[in-house]
């Protein structure tokens, strides 16, 4: 079920009205079943699969507790750990080592290759996987003590809206939202319905209308100077896209009465990748800080190894989002343009910010410009199939290429999002429309523009949202 189909509207709403019909517990159990019913409705299989997952890290959490501060804790969190990567590797990246085997066995010219198996991959297992990590994480550092009720641990796993697809909440936020009882008020709900339609809006309208132009030009050949096109446009579909579903994820949770983190704060106006990472897939970066980086020693052992780190956390990153060559690539990548701009940042850039106030603001400005086409032209890593689809790509990149119908289609595409979040900025706020209550014309001729782009603009296929795959 996808929150952009029909099915889903109906599916929410009937929980929607029996959830305010119940006390907290018969609300826990509500949404236990609903969990259950959406994640299952992809794969009843995979919802036992899940359901597994849930009961062994409610029980190591339990153990991990029970035994702290001794070597059997020790050896209980990191069964869990290696359980839960384990897991993750089988159903993520066998696949992808098989086939690197048989890669390196061509290339060696050894006449063998290993059978692959079929292996449907769960959705979403890389979110709920890091999410039970960070739990029994939590346990080990005594942030937090584990959850008494399976009930309330099954709802932090199988809270529907963040299931598939983040945000990645942590346990310490979560689990309390879960087990107190819920405030629902007028204004918060009211938002969480703009915050819902306002992630369906940039994912039907905009991201999907901007994937018929990407798709297409992954799959023909380029035109000189028209990979700039294509790494703009997709840099805004998979934006729109992804930012769209944490929108939506975060409007049904405020309905609901939960507030989940915000996982997008303007990346595209980050002066610097590492302010880029800050802003984009927060909810990610932050885990892989709080879980990976810092574990390794972070910034404490110098400049050299703290930047040593950066490339491992990334490269980890680029294989989270998928087993493959290009993810591998992208999150070195990722992490060498940090690595670059730390260097520059060091050397350099400390020393020239001290100059006039315009000089500063000149620089501001090449970091906003260079940080997006860093990014942008790093995405298309994402979709390489193979070293002569690179070469195709690469084809693209010489020459001027401009397209009136297309420019002008891109622009029709972008002016909402450029209208909402040139707002947000302006105002320093971290979430759109949080000024509907004080503007009400204002927000009722917003809606009314917004309908006639969802009826003349909105793409109605049932399209994944991208970051299912992960």
């Amino acid at each position: 079920m996808l929150f952009n189909s029909l099915a889903f509207i109906v599916f929410y709403s009937i929980v929607l009205i029996i959830y305010f019909r119940l006390n907290t517990k018969q609300q826990n159990i509500l949404l236990l079943l609903a969990g259950f019913f959406f994640y299952s409705f992809w794969n009843l299989s995979m919802g036992f699969l899940l359901l597994f997952v849930i009961f062994l890290n409610f029980q190591l959490g339990k153990l991990i507790y029970l035994n702290r501060d001794t070597k059997i804790g020790s050896n209980y969190f990191k069964l869990g750990l290696v359980g839960n990567l384990l897991l993750l590797a089988y159903f993520k990246y066998t696949i992808f080592f098989l086939t690197s085997s048989n890669d390196i066995f061509y290339y060696l010219d050894i006449d063998f290759s290993i059978p692959l198996p079929k292996i449907l991959l769960p959705v979403g297992i890389s979110f709920y996987t890091f999410h039970n990590i960070s739990y029994i994480t939590d346990i080990k550092r005594k942030l937090i003590e584990p959850s008494k009720s399976l009930l309330e641990f099954s709802v932090y796993d199988l809270f529907f809206p963040l299931l598939l697809a983040g945000p990645i909440e942590r346990p310490k936020s979560l689990l309390p939202q879960i087990s107190n009882k819920r405030i629902i008020n007028k204004d918060e709900f009211n938002h969480g319905i703009l915050l819902f339609l306002w992630g369906l809006f940039k994912k039907v309208v905009i991201a999907d209308n901007l994937s018929g132009f990407v798709d297409y030009a992954f799959r023909s050949s380029l035109e000189p100077g028209m990979i700039s096109w294509v790494a703009f446009c997709f840099a805004f579909q998979v934006y729109a896209d992804f930012s769209g579903y944490s929108d939506a994820a975060r409007g049904m949770a405020k309905m609901m009465g939960f507030k989940l983190m915000l996982n997008f704060n303007l990346p595209f106006i980050a002066s610097s990748v590492s302010d880029f990472w800050k802003r984009w897939h927060i909810s990610l970066s932050s885990w892989l800080r709080d879980y990976v980086y810092i574990p390794l020693g972070g910034n404490k052992h110098g400049f050299f190894r703290q930047n040593i780190n950066i490339l491992i956390v990334w490269t980890l990153g680029g294989l989270w989002h998928g087993a493959t060559y290009g993810y591998f690539i992208w999150g070195l990548y990722c992490g060498f343009c940090i690595v670059l701009y730390n260097i520059f940042n060091r050397y350099l850039l400390s020393n020239l910010n001290s100059f006039s106030y315009l000089f500063s603001n000149i620089l501001k400005f090449l970091g906003v410009f260079f940080t997006f086409w860093s990014f942008a032209f790093g995405l298309l890593l994402f979709s390489v199939k193979d070293f002569d689809h690179l070469l195709n790509l690469a084809s693209g990149s010489l020459g001027l290429y401009y397209h009136s119908n297309l420019f002008l289609k891109i622009l029709i595409l972008l002016i909402p999002l450029i209208i909402i979040e040139a707002e947000q900025f302006w105002n320093k706020k971290e979430e759109a429309f949080l000024w509907y209550k004080d503007h009400p014309i204002l927000l009722g001729l917003t809606m009314i523009i917004g309908m006639f782009f969802f009826s003349f603009l909105g793409i109605y296929e049932k399209m994944e949202f991208f970051y299912f795959q992960f």
